[in-house]
């Protein structure tokens, strides 16, 4: 049978506002028993040893006015019971003996009734595991009718530091801290702490045990809880606090999902078409929190390796970060990305700047995050504009530079001329005049002189650095530049003839960065 102690007790056994007054040293005094005041004198019968002793201050004075409480806690310290247990008030007297004697003095709630207490104390030293189970059920119980009566994230994490007396907090999934509740070292802890995985660990001397919410793959979040030593119920309770929690966090997700159709709506609404009354746009935007007045720039954030679950967990991400950083933008999750139209208050953050800190943000958990940036608007109706420009910026930049930064729309150069004429004939019949049978030499025959071409051009036509760039000898390059102008029939060093080549293979890069 397992030993219970007077700690056990008090968590398992006692109301749960009871507190401990004095005596704490005793808390792991062994508990065998327990014995209630009677209401004929002797007050207390065949102490053996070890009980926890219940009594009500007002019922001891009546029983015997000599019973005062100080008088009761020596006599029952000298029969070396575990504990006393009151109803009533206790004086600084009392609390003086009890710590003499390394006596547990516990206050019980006004009102508790001590037959009831006398039966769950019996329970758990009878049934140590069943009564630890009863206990963590009415904890859930507790814990749900709470978020259902709106005590929030920060009302549950209470009743948890309360039911343990440990530090606890909650987090999101990435680790970052959200809430806390408790005091002590434990409480710093928790705030260094990062948890990616449930399970023990052991941190500056703590003890903290975490906890998944929600689902084990793919968790909505963590719970934590720290102290020096954990034990059963602590254990139990974080897993009963997640489950609660999981809850909580569902409520919060439905809030947002809400608020996330509302402003994928007003967004479609805007990009859809012609905007015939801006005014109401304006107005509607206003009811939303948006203020549609100041400029705004087209952010467009996108995974390489598209997941749904991925897509909207980052969706929240980004709007938590929009929060964090009171941004009011509207925002859109499309099919593969999210598309936010960041505002642009006076001495605010910079678009690359903010757009630069929410790549930064979202790398740890997202690792392979595109972000793109469309350029600023004056109003409402050049929305659909900067929009494009986004996805321009994403099409071509991730071929043009690859992902390793933000793409923005501004840096594309020469090729957001090309992007605007590739649908002009005369485009196709340029790119056909100067480059297609290179182009076409190259596919049929394998070859790199494409690859080549491009080279020398990034190296202004040095041939020591075009040829370290490709990794061969000088001979072998001034070859392939020979053949270049065999089958293209351009001369590079004509300058003319030079520039077409240059303008051609940009052009080629786009058309076929748009047909893939």
């Amino acid at each position: 049978m397992r030993i219970v102690t007077v700690r056990d007790t008090l968590r398992l056994a006692l109301p749960p506002e009871t507190s401990v007054v004095a005596g704490s040293a005793g808390m792991a005094h062994q508990v065998t028993w327990v014995a209630t005041l009677r209401a004929t004198l002797p007050a207390f019968v065949d102490l053996r040893g070890s009980e926890i002793a219940l009594l009500a201050v007002e019922a001891a004075k009546a029983l015997d006015p000599r019973l005062t409480l100080a008088n009761l806690i020596r006599r029952l310290g000298q029969a070396s019971v575990a504990a006393v247990a009151v109803v009533g008030e206790i004086e600084e007297e009392d609390c003086k003996v009890a710590e003499a004697a390394n006596l547990p003095l516990l206050q019980l709630p006004e009102g508790s009734d001590l037959r009831e207490i006398e039966r769950e104390i019996s329970r758990l030293i009878a049934d140590y595991e069943a009564q630890l189970e009863r206990r963590a059920a009415q904890l859930y119980n507790l814990l749900t009718q709470h978020s259902l009566d709106g005590s929030g994230m920060l009302g549950l994490l209470s009743i948890l530091a309360e039911r343990t007396g440990q530090s606890v907090a909650c987090y999101a999934a990435n680790g970052e801290l959200r809430a806390q509740q408790g005091h002590g070292s434990g409480l710093v802890l928790l705030q260094a702490l990062q948890p990616n995985t449930p399970g023990d660990n052991s941190l500056l001397k703590q003890q903290v045990w975490v906890e998944p919410i929600g689902a084990t793959t793919y968790p909505s979040g963590y719970l934590a809880l720290a102290g020096t030593k954990l034990d059963e119920w602590d254990k139990l309770t974080v897993k009963q606090g997640a489950a609660a929690l999981a809850l909580e966090l569902a409520k919060e997700r439905a809030v947002y999902e809400a608020e996330e159709r509302l402003r994928g709506d007003f967004l479609s609404n805007v990009l859809a078409g012609p905007i015939s009354d801006p005014p109401m746009l304006i107005q509607r935007g206003q009811e939303l929190g948006y203020d549609l007045t100041l400029p705004y720039v087209a952010l467009l954030i996108t995974l390489e390796a598209e997941s749904p679950t991925l897509l909207g967990r980052m969706a929240t991400s980004i709007q938590t970060e929009l929060n964090r950083r009171q941004l009011a933008a509207p925002s859109l999750r499309r099919e593969n990305s999210v598309l936010c139209l960041l505002p642009l208050k006076p001495k605010g953050l910079q678009p690359r700047e903010f757009a630069e800190a929410l790549r930064e943000r979202l790398r740890p958990d997202y690792q392979r995050v595109i972000l793109a940036l469309g350029t600023p608007t004056a109003t409402l109706v050049e929305w659909t504009r900067t929009v494009k420009e986004a996805d321009q910026a994403l099409m071509l930049g991730r071929q043009l530079f690859g992902s390793e930064k933000v793409l923005a729309f501004n840096d594309l150069g020469i090729y957001r001329l090309l992007v605007l004429l590739r649908e002009a004939p005369e485009m196709w019949s340029f790119y056909r005049e100067n480059l297609a049978t290179l182009v076409a030499y190259d596919q049929k025959q394998g070859g790199e002189l494409l690859k080549t071409l491009e080279a020398y051009f990034n190296h202004l036509a040095n041939l020591r650095a075009t040829s370290e760039a490709l990794h061969i000898h000088r001979n072998t390059l001034l070859y392939r530049l020979e053949r270049i102008k065999e089958i293209s029939g351009m001369d590079l060093n004509n300058a003319e003839q030079y520039f077409a080549l240059w303008l051609a293979l940009r052009a080629h890069r786009v058309l076929r960065t748009l047909e893939s």
